[in-house]
């Protein structure tokens, strides 16, 4: 009997999250693909398109190939192609810029001279080849970023390295030749430039440095004769990496990960000014996770970190908002609900919305409240005057293979690529109060008093019939979708009441025999939201499950609960 009770009141609660999840939600994500494994390294958002680039397994020949994959503003698909450098090799993009309605692309390859080698591929904004070439500048090397310097005839900023000489910087001018390139050494050989930046007339080069017990992540600026400005390298006793870099605001900001005493890896996120002083070094993430930052981006006055977690067991992807002081805004997790790896290896913002990107491996996506932690450290920052050597990269002219391919869109596979939109809105929480007076036929006053409240919630626009969920991982109660609340009240009386925004005051008039007045009070309060998805998307499959699952369990107590009667004596 008990039994059956908890099952019916399990029942009664699956029915409840059943109403609950019947309104939908409004954050876009958006998976695409093929059979094979595919990834996307890197994103580029504008007012045009949505632009991402990474490694296919699946579309072209010699696989893994580059791709180049673009949507258009309302996320439909536009156009895909994979390029094969040459014939035997494996190619991955890992980079792009977009300017002058040119798409930028740097990949690596191990076809041609002393392989590795990079490439530098550039595209029309309906995928169609414009240029191609292959620089080598020696074994082991690897390229990891690249940026444009916006002008009429633009200039491109490559970063990377090659064991041995260091960090690698080179400036190529619109027709694919180098300009200038360097090695800079911020501590030694094992030195990596893993992005770079260019704003102010100043490129930025974020990476990692060696100096023989652990690494430190580093910020070096040159100006675009090559000419060392300024480095800043920051860490301590544990290591610490750099891989993004992000120019905005007047300020410098380095993402990527420290070794957290006490908390495995977690996300660091530091500020610097524009004169490179160290205003305030973050580390964000949970004490039974490894969390790492992958790329930063502003949107909406924040500061948004996309990269991975692994608090619940395999990885998930970790987007995590911070203020300007360094507080944390409010982070989510991009999970998969079927399990296995998911991480976020780009991000780009357009106005107040960001876009990360990267691969997972099951469907549907879900939205997870993500319960973090963000803690200042203390790191030393040394001021370093790297050396520099000029570097001669071999440029080789190459026709690679190109193919255009239509990816599977939002169909699960083995590993697919994805990027989701996610817009919080600026004003969540708003309460408007309007007091009208009229008193007789000759005077009138009218107070307004508007309280806003800004937090974040999911953007109130949904582009297409595809959502997400969001969970409140560390709540056991449910939220409720947004309500709206108007009141209106309507008196009479034979007094003159004059009511503002914060007091009420009573005056009687003598000189009029009989007053009338009508007050009207509107009140509206907008309650900030999370949540859900359709039934019929996933919920409901998986509401049938768990009735399944409740049912065997109560049947199996209600057996396991039947005793054999007495003996008889």
């Amino acid at each position: 009997m008990r039994s059956s009770a908890c099952c019916l009141a399990a029942l009664a609660v699956i029915m409840l999250l059943a109403q609950t999840a019947s309104a939908e939600l409004v954050s876009f994500r958006r998976s695409h693909g093929g059979s094979g494994d595919d990834r996307t390294l890197d994103i580029f958002v504008d007012s045009a398109g949505i632009y991402t680039v990474g490694s296919t397994a699946s579309f072209g020949p010699d696989q893994p190939n580059g791709f180049l994959t673009i949507f258009n503003s309302d996320n439909s698909h536009r156009c895909s192609v994979y390029f094969n450098v040459g014939s035997g090799s494996s190619d991955e993009a890992v980079a792009l810029t977009v300017h002058g309605g040119r798409v930028y692309v740097l990949g690596n390859t191990n076809f041609g001279p002393n392989p590795p080698n990079h490439f530098i591929a550039v595209f029309d904004t309906t995928c169609n080849l414009q240029a191609f070439r292959l620089y080598d500048i020696g074994a082991n090397e690897a390229a990891s970023d690249i940026a444009v310097e916006p002008a009429a005839t633009p200039h491109l900023y490559v970063v990377g390295r090659q064991t041995g000489l260091g960090a690698y910087l080179a400036r190529i001018n619109a027709t694919l030749h180098v300009v200038w390139a360097r090695f800079f050494k911020v501590r030694g050989g094992d030195d990596v430039a893993h992005a770079v930046s260019f704003s102010g007339g100043r490129v930025h080069v974020a990476g990692d440095s060696n100096d023989g017990s652990s690494l430190n992540m580093f910020l070096s600026v040159f100006d675009t004769a090559g000419t060392h400005v300024a480095t800043r390298e920051i860490g301590g006793a544990s290591n610490e990496q750099a891989f993004d870099v992000l120019v905005s605001g007047g300020n410098i900001y380095l993402t990527g990960y420290t070794d957290y005493t006490g908390r495995a890896q977690e996300v660091i996120l530091a500020r610097l000014d524009a004169a490179y002083n160290v205003a305030w070094i973050k580390a964000f993430g949970t004490s039974s996770g490894n969390e790492r930052g992958h790329a930063v981006a502003a949107a909406g006055g924040l500061v948004y970190v996309a990269g991975q977690t692994s608090v619940f067991g395999t990885l998930d992807v970790l987007l995590a908002a911070f203020a300007a002081d360094g507080s944390i805004s409010h982070s989510f997790m991009v999970a998969g609900a079927g399990g296995g790896d998911d991480t976020a290896n780009g991000v780009s913002s357009l106005g107040a919305c960001v876009y990360p990107a990267g691969r997972h491996v099951s469907l549907p996506l879900l939205y997870v409240v993500f319960d973090g932690e963000v803690n200042t450290v203390a790191m030393s920052v040394n001021t370093i005057n790297p050396p520099t050597a000029a570097a001669a990269p071999t440029a080789v002219s190459v026709s690679p293979g190109v193919g255009s391919f239509t990816p599977s869109i939002d169909t699960p596979a083995a590993v697919n690529s994805f990027y989701s939109r996610f817009c919080p809105d600026a004003l969540v929480s708003t309460t408007t109060t309007t007091s009208t007076t009229t008193v007789g036929t000759t005077v009138t006053t009218t107070s307004t008093s508007t309280v806003l409240t800004t937090a974040y919630a999911i953007a109130t626009t949904t582009f297409t019939q595809t959502s997400s969920v969001i969970l409140v991982v560390s709540q056991t109660t449910f939220t409720t979708i947004p309500t709206t609340t108007t009141t209106t009240q309507t008196l009479s009386t034979t007094t003159t009441t004059t009511t503002t925004s914060t007091t009420s005051t009573t005056t009687t008039l003598t000189a009029l025999t009989t007053l009338t007045q009508s007050t009207t009070q509107t009140a509206t309060a907008v309650t900030t939201v999370v949540f859900p998805e359709p039934v019929s998307t996933y919920i409901l499959p998986m509401l049938l499950v768990l009735v399944v699952v409740v049912m065997a369990t109560a049947l199996i107590l209600r057996r396991r609960t039947q005793q054999p009667p007495p003996p008889m004596f």
